[in-house]
């Protein structure tokens, strides 16, 4: 590996360790086993298995989520969980 190229992974790393989440809007996808499409990107479609959101959120409650609801995920830096955040009114996917 090159001297730069070592220079330059060092730099990403520091900067990703810095700010080890992002704040990603999606919309809802399906609520039967829960998938989220991540900034409007139909490759970015992540599984109820990666997704956290919380019980108000939840299938049969007043405020559950519905297929076409935009939402707030904050992604944490490696892409292995995704947490809910809450709906989005306006400004949506």
């Amino acid at each position: 590996m090159k001297l730069s190229d070592a220079i330059k992974r060092l730099a990403v790393d520091a900067v990703d360790a810095q700010s080890p989440m992002e704040l990603i809007l999606g919309d809802v996808v399906s609520v039967s086993s829960l998938s989220v499409r991540l900034n409007e990107n139909d490759k970015l479609i992540i599984p109820e298995e990666l997704l956290i959101w919380p019980a108000r959120l939840d299938e049969g409650e007043d405020d559950a989520l519905e297929e076409g609801d935009s939402v707030m995920v904050l992604a944490m830096t490696g892409g292995q969980m995704f947490y809910i955040l809450d709906k989005v009114v306006g400004g949506g996917s």
